[in-house]
């Protein structure tokens, strides 16, 4: 632990290093100071006089030259930078501190543009133990979740604050991402390693922002422009094709109108034709009639001469047959009308019979057509 006159000379240096340190978990320093031994309760005491900042600099500065040779060799330099950006990226993964004023800057830019972003926020520690891992989870948490681009911010900060972005996890995880990453991590001067391996680094998350608003903006520029020149181009043909058709409509009506009269004169020619054709063939039919209608006036009389004989023939032989056939028909009607009196129900009434029925007119033949208590009418005859 520090004593107070070490935190004084701590800050002091850090002070002195322009703010490029801060101490932090993990922070390798190097310091100046003296021992102290109290023999009293064999105490040992190191009293520190001055801080080194450059040799944490230094350390991490070798640290990173070391990661970025291996990612060159690895050909992870350039993996994100061969993806294609989408034309309209409007599906946005942040991953950021939530709350964070980089959250807010990034999601403001973005609001202020009026174009339609949906922004999926991905919550995780951008500084401190534990966050080189934090971001790597929250980046491919974005990329499954079918976003566009990534984009990765954080504010400005102490380059110890920074040391996050330099870490290998997550200098790998941003690379062999699927997704276009962007980072727009807070500080001006350096890039970090993430920015190295990025599709595209920007200085801040603002920044970050405003190259998808203009990337947007340029497609639908793009897009208007397409169509202005369609516009252009339509108006244009429909014109020319216009004068085209009004050209074949002039050929068209004299075309027509020279068909038209040879046609004219050509039917006059056959309508005379025609005529004297039809002049002559009336002619020959009316001749053709004549000698048909004499061949069919003798055979009509022929026809009638025999048909007058056979009507005598069968009116004679009516005038033998009908008394016959009345005859047997009479005798016929009679035998019915005997049938017919002997059949009568009435004469079996008579001679003493009746006729029962049950209530709703079906007839009694047996004892089983009834039952105890039915209704029985019977018809006697009178």
């Amino acid at each position: 632990m520090l004593s107070a006159a070490n935190k004084v000379a701590v800050n002091r240096s850090l002070k002195l290093a322009g703010g490029a340190v801060r101490m932090v978990d993990g922070t390798e320093v190097r310091i100046r100071g003296r021992l102290d031994w109290y023999a009293p309760r064999g105490q040992l005491q190191l009293r520190m006089t001055a801080i080194d900042p450059a040799y944490t600099l230094g350390q991490l500065e070798v640290a990173r030259a070391q990661l970025l040779a291996r990612l060159r060799a690895e050909g992870l330099l350039e993996r994100q930078a061969a993806l294609e950006l989408p034309l309209v990226p409007l599906r946005i993964g942040l991953v950021t501190s939530r709350g964070s004023a980089a959250e807010a800057d990034f999601v403001d830019e973005l609001r202020r543009s009026g174009l339609a972003f949906h922004v999926l926020s991905v919550d995780v520690r951008v500084q401190g133990v534990g966050a080189p891992r934090s971001i790597a989870r929250g980046i491919a948490s974005a990329a499954a979740r079918a976003c566009d681009v990534i984009a990765v911010v954080r504010g400005g900060g102490a380059r110890t604050d920074l040391a996050a972005f330099d870490d290998e996890l997550v200098a790998r995880t941003i690379a062999r991402c699927p997704t276009p990453v962007l980072t727009g991590v807070g500080h001006e001067i350096d890039r970090s390693v993430a920015d190295e391996v990025a599709h595209r680094a920007e200085k801040t998350p603002t920044a970050c922002a405003q190259l998808l608003v203009a990337r947007v903006r340029d497609h639908l520029e793009r897009v208007e422009d397409a169509w202005r020149v369609i516009a252009r181009l339509a108006v244009r043909d429909l014109a020319s094709h216009d004068a085209a058709l009004a050209g074949h409509a002039r050929r068209t009506v004299r075309g027509t109108t020279a068909c038209l009269a040879e046609a004219d004169r050509r039917l006059g020619v056959v309508a005379e034709r025609v005529r004297r054709a039809g002049v002559a063939a009336t002619a020959r039919s009316e001749q053709r009639l004549g000698r048909d209608l004499g061949r069919l006036a003798g055979a009509a009389r022929v026809q009638l001469r025999d048909a007058a004989g056979a009507v005598a023939a069968a009116e004679r032989r009516l005038s033998h047959r009908a008394p016959r056939v009345l005859a047997d028909a009479e005798r016929e009607l009679e035998a019915l009308d005997a049938l017919i009196r002997a059949l009568d129900p009435q004469r079996a009434l008579a001679r003493g019979w009746s006729i029962t029925t049950t209530a709703d007119g079906r007839v009694v033949r047996s004892r089983h057509d009834v039952a105890p208590g039915d209704r029985l009418v019977t018809r006697l005859a009178d």
